[in-house]
């Protein structure tokens, strides 16, 4: 199967500029590691401090849902294309430029005198991000096997999952603090001493590897995509807060178009013998396959959980970001524990027996979780809803950092690129797909017709909403038990 992508010249295996096969050192993958945390902690930090931005700067509800939306549909739409750059030209290379190009973007949004200038800074952040995110696991791939790759890639779902939910505390802390007087300015500031560490560590210990042989972008495909991802990813953001006008749908209908246009072109310049941005053989691996929908399941279902607990804690219950953010702390603690020790478990019992009790897991996690909000109503607790919490992160723990082990599994160096690019665009989309599309059963569920809403309405919102993810984690458990054994 791996054959299927190796390149038509004959060179599949990654080199360093040297000539050596490269190694990733444990402080190498501690850096290439800090991409994907920036970028992460950027996002939720972003989220938290969504509510002072509007204050400070008279933004409208549109205006901040731009503010996340922007980097969505940057950070998506440039994805594959970071991922292919970095294996024609080096990994490294796009590494350093999508970090300082990131730290840059940050101090342009620090520095924001209004919506419209932030509002661009998030955007170019997102495409700034979508250099250097692919490179983590492409990077992983390239430059790791056997037992050193099954670390890294735990070390990889940790840093996904575990810093998502520790930006949103970062950014209650941040804004609570009000530190160095910088107010809602400081959930952009703080990646700015970060960018330049991350920057110059990855000088020092970060490895150089890129696919040998020609260098071809294939700017036909790069387009098409490019333009089918943005007519995506802008609907799914921000049809919810406009109320999906007429426009949204146009989209989601031209997405299809240029989607269905850009994979007949990869597959006429794969049978021309010409390297497409995605190698059509990519997608006949069973276990990449299956594993890019299961990330859609769990990825939707994270992506729709983050946006209602949001809604029912500090909308509906009318907590404060800290202390909402501060509930999330054990489940981020308990995500980063299980994903490290996963690493370990992965080796032993198999990526796919792992998933599927990851999936049972969260089923019952979810389960609990929506019997509390019923049960409790209006006056949900803080302690209820952070122990069923705890008993989710287990379980979503013990689904992404194997999955991503199991994705890559059958994918060659010589496409990690590729291959990692897919997959995280895969993830940025099913992120605003579970938005999308839960956000809009909570809102009809929480605010009915008639009658002014009450806290019990969103606590009922949410219990719906996590019976629909429930089935999901059904889904997800059956699709895992069909991975091939031999590489899960």
């Amino acid at each position: 199967m791996t054959a299927l992508l190796t390149p038509r010249d004959g060179t599949a295996t990654p080199v360093t500029p040297s000539g050596t096969p490269p190694t990733l050192s444990t402080a190498g993958l501690l850096t290439a590691l800090s991409a994907l945390l920036m970028s992460v902690l950027s996002f939720s930090a972003t989220s938290v401090g969504l509510h002072d931005i509007g204050l400070a700067l008279g933004a409208s509800p549109a205006s901040q849902s731009l503010v996340m939306a922007a980097y969505s549909v940057g950070f998506a739409t440039l994805m594959v294309v970071g991922g292919r750059l970095g294996d024609l030209y080096g990994r490294r290379l796009l590494f350093l430029i999508g970090m300082i190009a990131f730290t840059l973007t940050s101090v342009l949004a620090t520095m924001s005198p209004d919506v419209g200038v932030l509002i661009a800074a998030r955007a170019a952040m997102g495409l700034s991000a979508a250099m250097m995110v692919p490179q983590v696991l492409a990077t992983i791939t390239a430059a790791t096997s056997g037992t050193a790759r099954s670390r890294a890639v735990a070390l990889f779902g940790a840093t996904a999952g575990g810093g998502t939910a520790l930006g949103q505390v970062l950014g209650g802390l941040l804004l609570s603090g009000n530190v160095f007087g910088l107010g809602w300015r400081a959930v952009f500031a703080f990646a700015i001493p970060f960018g330049v560490v991350a920057t110059l560590a990855a000088l020092r210990w970060m490895p150089e590897t890129r696919q040998p042989g020609h260098r071809h972008l294939d700017l036909v495909g790069t387009a098409l995509l490019g333009i089918s991802l943005v007519t995506l990813m802008l609907p799914l953001a921000e049809g919810s807060a406009l109320g999906w006008p007429w426009w949204c749908w146009v989209s989601l209908a031209a997405s299809g178009v240029f989607g269905w246009e850009f994979w007949r072109t990869q597959q006429r310049l794969h049978r021309a013998g010409t390297p497409p941005l995605v190698p059509p053989p990519l997608l006949r691996l069973r276990s990449y396959r299956l594993g890019l929908v299961l990330a859609l399941i769990l990825m939707s279902g994270y992506g729709a959980f983050t946006y209602e607990y949001t809604l029912v804690t500090q909308t509906g219950l009318g907590w404060l970001p800290l202390h909402a953010a501060l509930v999330t702390l054990p489940f981020a603690l308990v995500f980063l524990t299980v994903s490290i020790a996963s690493g370990r478990l992965v080796p032993r019992f198999g990526g796919r027996r792992i998933l599927a009790i990851g999936g049972l897991v969260q089923l019952v996690g979810l389960v609990a979780i929506a019997l509390v909000s019923l049960i409790e109503a209006g006056g949900l607790g803080s302690i209820s809803l952070g122990a069923t919490m705890f008993v989710m992160g287990i379980g979503q723990a013990m689904m992404l950092g194997p999955l991503v082990g199991v994705i890559l599994a059958q994918v060659p160096a010589s496409s990690a690129g590729a291959g990692s690019g897919v997959f995280t665009t895969v993830q940025q989309g099913s992120l605003a797909l579970g938005v999308a599309a839960l956000g809009a059963v909570f809102v009809a569920v929480a605010q009915p017709g008639s009658g002014a809403v009450q806290p019990s309405h969103f606590t009922v919102a949410f219990a719906v909403c996590l019976g629909i993810q429930a089935l999901g984690s059904i889904v997800f458990t059956v699709t895992a038990l069909r991975l091939p054994r031999s590489d899960a």
